[in-house]
């Protein structure tokens, strides 16, 4: 968060007249010595009664000012700087609790090897896993036992990630390796809006900070923005700044749009109905208020780069460095969050350049890299890839 303020507390204790070093607190117990008509006479800095004294008052003082005042009291007062447990209870304080981790629910789909065949059971606790990304492999279970009819081509199922976390909201076709062979079964995949629920990390300090600075927004409840800001963070765990509205009375007057974007992967149908259901159908949605609930639209982008390698790189490491590549590029268009680049979002400048300087930081064995295409300038869409090509060029 780039407006959380950052102020210099121990700046602040300094112009308050409280002072900071021990030479400022030495004049200051002599000070107060002598208004108490205390007469100090042996207080040479070679007084062994004056130094214990300067010890025992001067450095204990220092402590309280420096350390417990200004690194812990007073950053934890104040919303913008609080945290852990001080900004839980300044959130209670607001009726807001920390959201806790929660793991991705979702439906992949699985597709018979031959055109017509008998009725086959996609068995309960069947694993479906991603390659590995930046060293790890993601899993999904089938949550139940799954039928796919007689001669049909294809089948959903209910999945459910291993672990809780936001890492699991992998895009679409992430999800595609099966461990264990299932006869009858040829693949096994997500499609982009594969998501019923999002999984999600535990939420963080600046997550809780702006969901609490929102709250104070949402104090009138009706007919504003930040009343179902409020509602749709708690409900689905969306980010404050994953929420963007479309006003302008887009179905007539009275009418708005919430389009809600995820960090990685694609809300499914589910999910929005869930909702639409919550906000339209719950009572909590303002007197005349017609607000629907929707995916921030994606506009499909075909990106190409190219590659130098650094010469010092073996064959196996070249191969490795353009899957390396193509992962953190995926990450920039919220397909995974295993690499932490600059992210595509609405109503920006999507940045090639910056990409290319993030890829140089990130990855040494980059010598050199070209883009094929210019910035994608957005309004209220968000940049999904179509077709991304890696290749290595030359050295």
């Amino acid at each position: 968060m780039a407006d959380i303020p950052q102020p210099d507390y121990e700046q602040i204790v300094k112009d308050a007249g409280i002072p900071t070093d021990k030479e400022s607190w030495k004049a200051v117990l002599k000070a107060e010595m002598e208004k108490a008509g205390s007469v100090i006479n042996n207080d040479s800095r070679f007084s062994p009664f004056w130094r214990m004294i300067e010890a025992a008052v001067i450095n204990c003082t220092t402590w309280l000012i420096n350390i417990l005042l200004v690194k812990h009291i007073l950053p934890n007062m104040f919303l913008a700087t609080a945290q852990d447990h001080y900004l839980d209870l300044l959130a209670w304080a607001c009726r807001v609790d920390r959201k806790p981790h929660s793991k991705a629910k979702g439906q992949v789909a699985f597709q018979r090897s031959a055109v017509k065949g008998p009725a086959l059971i996609i068995p309960k606790d069947t694993w479906v896993q991603t390659e590995a990304i930046n060293g790890h492999i993601y899993r999904v279970r089938v949550t139940e036992d799954t039928t796919l009819p007689e001669d049909e081509t294809s089948v959903v199922a209910t999945v459910e990630a291993e672990e809780a976390g936001a890492a699991y909201n992998l895009g679409g076709g992430y999800y595609h390796i099966l461990p264990q062979a299932i006869p009858g079964i040829a693949a096994a995949t997500n499609t982009d809006d594969w998501l019923t629920e999002a999984g999600a990390d535990k939420e963080s300090d600046d997550d809780l900070r702006l969901r609490v600075r929102n709250q104070w927004s949402a104090v009138a409840k009706w007919h504003i923005d930040a009343a179902y800001r409020s509602l749709l963070m708690e409900k689905a765990g969306i980010q404050n700044d994953n929420i963007h509205f479309e006003h302008n009375a887009p179905r007539g007057p009275g009418t708005a749009n919430a389009l809600i974007l995820l960090d990685t992967g694609e809300p499914a149908a589910e999910m929005i109905e869930m909702l639409n259901n919550h906000i339209r159908d719950n009572g909590q949605h303002g007197h005349g208020d017609d607000l629907k609930v929707m995916a921030m639209p994606g506009v499909e982008q075909d990106v190409s780069v190219q590659v130098w390698p650094a010469l010092t790189l073996t064959l196996e490491e070249r191969d490795t460095l353009v899957s390396q590549v193509e992962h953190f590029i995926r990450a920039a268009f919220r397909e995974n969050t295993d690499y932490s680049p600059t992210r595509t979002n609405p109503i920006a400048r999507f940045s090639f350049s910056r990409l290319g300087q993030e890829l140089h930081d990130q990855f040494p064995g980059v010598a050199s890299l070209e883009f094929g295409q210019p910035d994608i300038v957005n309004n209220l869409t968000i940049p999904r890839l179509r077709n991304l090509e890696v290749a290595l060029a030359a050295s």
